[in-house]
């Protein structure tokens, strides 16, 4: 991605081969990340917690040997596209989330056609047994907050539907594929992102309760939506968790201290306002000396350590916690 807007991907863990996930069935990862910047580094962190050596390998740049593995139902893969959104409108030069399912779809034809004889029925029992994890809005929310300075009360529910409707689409095409088990993560508190915080005059003292706003009306939408798709009888067979990224950036805002980290309203990298206002390797832009005392590494993307802390929140703390519902990650892959 660009450092002026969060990951987009899908990622799908596929289900009886890897030895690292210790169980008798090969857990596939499909990835299509689109909206969840802890979790450009987190898809990483995530396969590591469920026996991955490190995150499935990007769709487009797969080498003939993990392209073979893939197609043999041994591997998963990244659909990720950097700067897009839920909408096709949202982002330039990228990979649609539309596009990226129509990716996946093809990988599923060729498993099928070339996946060491496995029938149509094979691959749809393994693909029911991976998971999908699409981390997703983020982006369609910067773009909206850019274009809509002066918005009315009105259009943000009409927004809202508007995502909802396609991410419903999106969720119902990768159904009609085989998905069955959905990992969603939701939109973080884009107010407290430095790039944001850096355009409020009390910026450096607290997040931007507009943009917050914003964030959490769409992922309260999210997981209504998720919870009326499991439960209307539709997708049989449907599984699903909500990671809540706002929930693991708002605890680390608010207590940086217990998480270990010092700074939690500027960027490590970047420069200007709080780091934020130029990004993170143009001229006279200055890095920090320990980036794992910082939330965020540029002006919207979280740092290595807060990827690790939300993958493992998300992964496996109580769902007392709000860190995931209605179950966490580690209970859904255990289904």
């Amino acid at each position: 991605m660009a450092t002026t807007s969060p990951t987009s991907s899908v990622c799908t863990y596929f289900a009886p081969r890897i030895r690292a996930c210790r169980r008798d069935w090969l857990f596939l990862f499909f990835c299509l990340c689109m909206g969840l910047t802890i979790f450009v580094h987190g898809t990483i962190n995530s396969a590591k917690l469920v026996g991955f050596k490190r995150s499935p390998p990007a769709y487009l740049s797969l080498t003939p040997q993990t392209s073979r593995q893939l197609m043999r139902g041994f591997r998963g893969a990244n659909y990720a596209s950097g700067g897009s959104g839920i909408l096709d409108t949202t982002g330039t030069t990228v990979i649609t989330l539309r596009k990226q399912i129509e990716y996946f779809a093809a990988t599923k034809s060729k498993m099928m056609a070339n996946g060491g004889g496995n029938s149509s029925p094979a691959v749809d029992d393994l693909l029911s047994k991976s998971l999908f994890l699409i981390s997703d809005g983020g982006n369609d929310l910067f773009a909206f907050l850019r274009q809509n300075n002066n918005r009315t009360a009105s259009q943000v529910p009409s927004f809202y539907a508007d995502l909802l409707s396609n991410y419903t689409r999106h969720v119902q095409a990768l159904y009609g594929l085989g998905a069955r088990r959905f990992g969603i993560i939701d939109v973080p508190p884009i107010g407290c992102v430095p790039s944001v915080r850096a355009t409020s005059p009390a910026g450096a003292a607290r997040c931007v309760n507009g943009a917050n706003d914003l964030a959490r009306g769409f992922n309260d939408a999210l997981r209504s939506t998720m919870a009326g798709l499991a439960s209307s009888g539709a997708l049989p067979g449907m599984s699903y968790s909500v990671g809540s990224s706002y929930n693991v950036v708002d605890y680390l805002t608010a207590n940086p201290a217990a998480a270990g980290l010092r700074v939690v309203n500027s960027a490590c990298c970047g420069g200007g306002r709080l780091n934020a206002q130029t990004g993170c390797g143009a001229p006279n832009s200055t890095c920090c000396r320990n980036r794992n005392e910082y939330l965020f590494w540029d002006g919207v993307h979280g740092t290595q350590t807060t990827s690790r802390k939300g993958a493992v929140a998300i992964y496996s703390a109580p769902v007392q916690m709000g860190f995931a519902s209605p179950i966490n990650f580690k209970q859904l892959v255990s289904s």
